[in-house]
């Protein structure tokens, strides 16, 4: 489901808005009213400008972050090239690696818009988890439900050609973007063809061609930073590997 939260405008959110995000976000939502409240006083608000660090690769892991508003991209910088491992979505977490005992961020965090990242200190995160087990399990599950996406990523690779790659990628974004309207209609997407390229594991020059291409048969429109989902049900079948579409 679409998570409705405050606009990048609200940087000084208020003690309310942080408390009512973080009660209806995992892995806080299942703690009592008081302790939303408690953990939300200790939340720290920063804005991001497009472009901007949230936090480098190597950096000290000492901060939880929990995203507001706005898109991070979590990406990897390797020696020839950088990877998005994740795009992170108003109400989700991130950099948690300091609640984990990591002393240094193995990746880094860089918006994609304008946006404003909830920071607590990993120090008071691992109090958290240590007063409620449940909050811990939650935290739990969310990395596992991360190992199986890494994993599934990791077989496309390996398994996937790159179209069908290229069209799960826009479904899962489509779907994150806009909930159960991709099903039905119009889907815009804010995205470069550099981080798609970079979120299927294929060159910038194969991502452009795709597109090209699929804009020419009206599959969607590609425009600079955007695409536009035209037709969700024939990038679906793509997705699925039609090889009449290809």
């Amino acid at each position: 489901m679409k998570m409705r939260t405050p606009t990048a405008d609200a940087y000084g959110l208020s003690l309310r808005d942080r408390t009512e995000l973080v009660s209806r976000v995992a892995p806080f939502s299942d703690l009592p009213a008081s302790e939303a409240r408690r953990i939300a006083e200790r939340f720290v608000p920063r804005r991001v400008c497009r472009g901007e660090f949230v936090f480098l690769q190597g950096q000290p892991a000492d901060t939880f972050n929990l995203l507001a508003c706005g898109r991070v991209k979590v990406i990897r910088e390797l020696p020839h090239r950088q990877v998005i491992l994740r795009l992170i979505y108003p109400g989700e977490i991130f950099g948690v690696s300091g609640g984990w005992g990591q002393v240094r961020y193995p990746a880094s965090a860089r918006a994609l818009d304008d946006s404003v990242v909830l920071r607590l200190p990993a120090r008071e995160f691992n109090a958290v988890l240590a007063r409620h087990s449940e909050t811990a399990l939650a935290v739990i599950r969310d990395l596992g439900a991360r190992l199986r996406e890494a994993e599934a990523r990791i077989i496309d690779l390996q398994t996937v050609r790159v179209e069908q790659r290229i069209a799960r990628t826009l479904l899962q974004l489509a779907e994150r973007s806009a909930g159960d309207d991709s099903r039905v209609g119009r889907v815009s997407i804010p995205l470069t063809r550099q981080d798609l390229a970079d979120l299927s594991g294929t060159t910038l020059s194969t991502a452009s061609r795709t597109l090209s291409s699929w804009h020419r048969r009206g599959f969607l429109l590609a425009e600079r930073e955007q695409v536009t989902l035209l037709d969700p049900d024939a990038i679906r079948a793509l997705a699925e590997d039609d090889a009449s579409l290809l």
